[in-house]
């Protein structure tokens, strides 16, 4: 089952979502940096709160990440993953300035990439 909601509309990130069955995608258009962050880390911890705890980040329209954003990514992962087994956020359709972001930061061995949004949520079921 999949549904998706259009959730938050800022001059700055809009974030929607669609569910795929026990997998939320979460997708971001705009720059996910300081000004962005908290916007982003609210909406995964109320999606925490209601008992999700695997998430796909597409950031396909994403295009600018900052240290800020880096920070959110990385605490939700290794919260997903110590807290839930199975738990997990994984980076689908990154634009390349963005994985070099997490690349020159080191945390490209970190998470988890896919080229494609649906290949993310799959990954979920191995």
């Amino acid at each position: 089952m999949t549904s998706a909601e259009d959730v938050r509309n800022s001059d700055l990130i809009h974030i929607t979502e669609k569910i795929h069955d026990d997998v939320v995608q979460i997708s971001l258009e705009g720059r996910f940096d300081a000004n962005t962050c908290r916007d982003v880390e609210k909406f995964i911890q109320q999606r925490i709160e209601k008992g999700s705890y695997r998430f796909v980040l597409d950031m396909e329209k994403v295009s600018f990440i900052a240290s800020a954003g880096l920070r959110v990514v990385l605490v939700f992962a290794k919260e997903l993953r110590r807290k839930y087994k199975g738990g997990d956020l994984r980076i689908a359709e990154a634009q390349e300035g963005v994985v070099k972001v997490f690349s020159i930061s080191g945390l490209h061995n970190v998470m988890k990439f896919f080229d494609h949004t649906d290949e993310a949520v799959r990954s979920f079921a191995n």
